[in-house]
């Protein structure tokens, strides 16, 4: 199953977090920062997958050079943490399906 943002290149990626940048100093400027918040926490939570996808992806084309990295006498940190971000992630989400599932499992049960 693909996300949303899956293909994101580095520039869009970079575009959008200047945007919101922009987007929130201009609120400032204006005087309604407080009152944006909806709207910026739209705009956050939108970026947050953007980042996500993009960690992920960057994270699948640095797994040749895992092995690499784990063989070497100082591994690259920033893609060990790249690693553990996304098998955290991963580990949620399926923490999350099973939960679900007990949970529909249950309702079943109920409904029988």
């Amino acid at each position: 199953m693909m996300g949303r943002y899956d293909d994101i290149t580095a520039d869009e990626l970079r575009s959008a977090l200047v945007r919101y940048a922009r987007l929130v100093l201009r609120r400032e400027t204006e005087g309604t920062l407080l009152d944006s918040l909806p709207d910026l926490m739209q705009f956050l939570g939108e970026l947050r997958q953007m980042v996500f996808a993009y960690e992920v992806r960057g994270t699948r084309r640095c797994e040749v050079k895992a092995g690499a990295a784990e063989e070497a006498s100082v591994p690259d940190p920033a893609l060990l943490e790249s690693l553990r971000v996304v098998e955290e992630a991963l580990e949620r989400a399926k923490e999350l399906q099973e939960e679900l599932e007990r949970g529909l499992l249950a309702d079943d049960s109920e409904d029988g």
